[in-house]
């Protein structure tokens, strides 16, 4: 139990009663009187008794003054090894407030954020005298702006910053924030130190609990950590999880078809769902479709074509045409580059052949299914040449590279290649009978990495057209693929194939994927299981992978019909430009990125020492915008480059670069992985609650007398004033009936 010290010096008033009842003995004066020795006897018999009753008067008014003492002195019982002697020692605190998505949730009135900040402002309230307090905005990552990331003794300040916090369109994990305030509070000579975590609850934020709990536990015994939820249970949330450009191709002066998912993460079907759809930054809807119906825990796709205007850098934008209470996933932007045409290169491998038989006069039908007449205004411009003239092609003039049947390729093109791919672009490797194996696996799976797959046996027999195997029909989980999920669509599986590689040792995914090297493989399509798959039942026909900013794929089979009669099926045409747009796609990505992930733009030498100028959009709940920002342009190991990473707000980026007519724009989407507002659960909360003070802080609830009470223990004014109370009851009845005559 701790005392106020000052106030305890109240309790030398017990000596009063003391002093009073001794200046107040009695003092005799002898006088002999014959009479008084008849009263002797009777003082004598009742002389201890009153005696008795002085004393137990006397104790019970030095009591009443001690308790009287210590109800001014407000004594705690406090358990808490952290608490100091004086009960109200100098705390240095860290507040970790959430600012991830989740937070824009409303009740209708107010969002979850500011419910936050007030209850972080309030905790600052009960700071003593002395205290320093830090601030760390908490979403999947520590915000290097808008915190504090030392103790300040300036409490107004905090209290300022806190105010001016901006909310994030990131996704939650709070485990590395409370890392840092546990590291941030390590080693700091106080008494005193407590973590302060201000969040929603939401299950995604606590996916790391068990280093959480590990963490607070090991430092349990010097900090104090408490845990305030704030925020009611959300039961509705519609969310735009996705918008992309459906075929990865975006010509210029062309109508583009555009996917859009809406996401129901509420318990009940969701019926005549508008989504409405804007261009360059319009905020009217250009256009706008209905999706009749959305399961409960479901999704719904619709397709929309739209048509931007002129070569250059555009933005859609699809949004909700009636809002909820959770805003920040309502809309979802994409960002574009419409270019007038897109350069492929097909190497030919077997030039020899017939143009009838040429596995790149297939391949070329297929890139470009328009008349002749019309060739020279279609959007795919196609060079063919032999494989002996790839050392003198310039691959810096094409887009896409198609290897078709090329036996092997010396060190100068296999360097074209990696080159190709860390500038954005895309190979696609056909194989064939010419195709020399060994070299494939040597050069480019094992020492390279370029391929996504080793080249296996070839299995079949092309000269036995009658026995054939077929691709999957069903299942399809690529985004080169998925178009046929849609009976609609057709099928893929109607080709038949006589002979094609067995792909089945895919390339292992790296470790710690770096931005110049080779990513995951991923499978695109499959040979159907059982009999219909033939000897490659369940084996990959076509598998890619990402590489630095470009991307690879190798298909098993030929281009032409001598393994196959797929560039005789209507599908043939879909499946190339989707493919040649997915090979594409790293770099659309890099308009688009996830929330929190950098931009790198490499505009060219000629930029060097340029100035970029960002625009951001503004965070929800600020009216005002956000100034831009200029970043000089720089030169590092590969190339000339720009780089910015204030990317927290999901929406529009503008790129100005000094000199340019006409500006840059990029995208920054949030991850659907947020819109999930399912609440941490009750038995994390226990598991919690051994290492953390947890507190569902609620409408109306007063934080600051919770925390009090945390801090310095259970307050006994209260029993000891009752207490004092009754003694002062008491010694009014004693008094009154020991002063009756005897």
């Amino acid at each position: 139990m701790f005392l106020n010290p000052i106030m305890l010096f109240g309790l030398g008033g017990v000596s009063i009663p003391i002093i009073i009842h001794l200046l107040n003995k009695r003092k005799f004066e002898r006088v002999v009187w014959a009479a008084m020795r008849f009263l002797k006897v009777s003082v004598e018999r009742n002389q201890r008794r009153i005696q008795v009753e002085d004393i137990l008067l006397l104790l019970v008014r030095c009591l009443l003054v001690a308790l009287l003492a210590l109800v001014l002195a407000r004594p705690v019982a406090c358990t808490h090894s952290s608490a100091g002697l004086l009960g109200q020692a100098a705390v240095t605190a860290v507040i970790v407030l959430d600012n991830s998505g989740s937070m824009s949730a409303t009740d209708g009135a107010e969002s979850r954020f500011a419910k936050a900040k007030k209850a972080a402002q309030q905790i600052v309230d009960t700071l003593p005298t002395g205290s320093s307090v830090a601030l760390m905005l908490a979403s999947d990552a520590v915000a290097r702006e808008g915190g504090i990331p030392e103790p300040t003794h300036g409490l107004k300040f905090a209290k300022d910053q806190i105010d001016q916090a901006p909310l994030s369109d990131r996704a939650t994990n709070l485990y590395p924030a409370i890392r840092d305030a546990v590291a941030t509070l390590k080693g700091r000579q106080t008494s005193r130190k407590e973590i302060y975590v201000i969040t929603d609850g939401q299950a995604a934020g606590w996916a790391q609990d068990k280093d959480v709990q590990r963490t607070l536990e090991e430092v349990k015994a010097e900090v104090r950590a408490r845990v305030i939820l704030v925020g009611e249970p959300e039961p509705a949330n519609l969310a735009v999880t996705e918008l992309r450009l459906a075929e990865g191709l975006a010509p210029a002066e062309q109508p583009l078809k555009f996917e859009v998912e809406v996401r129901n993460y509420g318990k009940q079907e969701k019926n005549d769902v508008t989504v409405n759809f804007g261009l360059d930054g319009a905020t009217s809807a250009i256009d706008s479709t209905l999706i009749k119906a959305i399961p409960a825990d479901g999704a719904a796709r619709a397709v929309i074509y739209l048509r931007p205007k002129g070569e250059g850098y555009h933005t859609v934008r699809a949004w909700l045409a009636t809002g909820d209470h959770v805003p920040f996933d309502d809309a979802r932007t994409v960002a574009l580059r419409t270019v007038k045409n897109y350069p492929v290169l097909v190497v030919d491998g077997a030039p020899g052949a017939g143009p009838r038989d040429s596995a790149a006069r297939f391949l070329r039908a297929a890139l470009q299914p328009v008349e002749r007449a019309e060739l020279p205004d279609y959007f795919i411009k196609v060079t063919t040449i032999a494989s002996t003239e790839l050392d003198q092609a310039r691959l810096d003039d094409y887009e896409v590279v198609c290897l078709v049947n090329v036996p092997d390729f010396s060190e100068a093109a296999a360097n074209g290649f990696e080159k190709l791919l860390r500038r954005g672009g895309g190979l696609w490797f056909f194989l064939g009978d010419r195709v020399n194996r060994s070299y494939y696996n040597e050069k480019l799976f094992k020492q390279r990495q370029i391929l996504p797959a080793a080249i296996g046996e070839a299995l079949g027999r092309a000269d036995q057209n009658e026995v054939a195997f077929a691709l999957q029909a069903k299942g399809y989980q690529h985004e080169i693929t998925t178009l046929w999920n849609d009976p609609a669509a057709g099928m893929l599986a109607s080709a038949r194939f006589f002979r094609a590689f067995d792909l089945g040792e895919l390339a292992a995914a790296p470790a710690q994927p770096a931005p110049d090297g080779p990513g995951a493989p991923r499978v695109v399509l499959r040979f159907a299981d059982g009999q219909a798959g033939g000897p490659l039942a369940g084996k990959p026909a076509m598998v890619e992978r990402a590489w630095a900013r470009g991307r690879v794929a190798l298909f098993a089979s030929s281009a032409d019909t001598a393994w196959n009669d797929m560039p005789r099926r209507p599908a043939i045409v879909p499946l190339v430009r989707r493919t040649l747009g997915a090979l594409l796609t790293n770099t659309a990505e890099q308009l688009n990125l996830r929330v929190g992930a950098a931009f790198t733009l490499r505009p060219g030498d000629e930029y060097l020492n340029r100035t970029a100028t960002f625009s951001r959009p503004t965070p929800i709940g600020k009216k005002e915008s956000v100034p831009p920002e200029a970043v000089s342009i720089n030169r590092d190991k590969d190339g000339v480059q720009v780089s910015y990473d204030k990317t927290d707000v999901a929406g529009t980026y503008k790129v100005a670069i000094a000199g340019d007519v006409a500006p840059r724009y990029f995208a920054a989407q949030p991850d659907p992985a947020e819109s999930s507002l399912d609440r941490i659960t009750p038995a994390q909360i226990d598991v919690l609650g051994k290492v953390a003070h947890v507190v569902d802080w609620k409408a109306g609830m007063i934080l600051e007398e919770k925390i009090e009470k945390d801090r310095v223990g259970t307050e006994l004014w209260i029993p000891l004033a009752i207490a004092a109370l009754f003694l002062a009851t008491s010694e009014t009845l004693l008094a009154h009936r020991f002063s009756k005559a005897k």
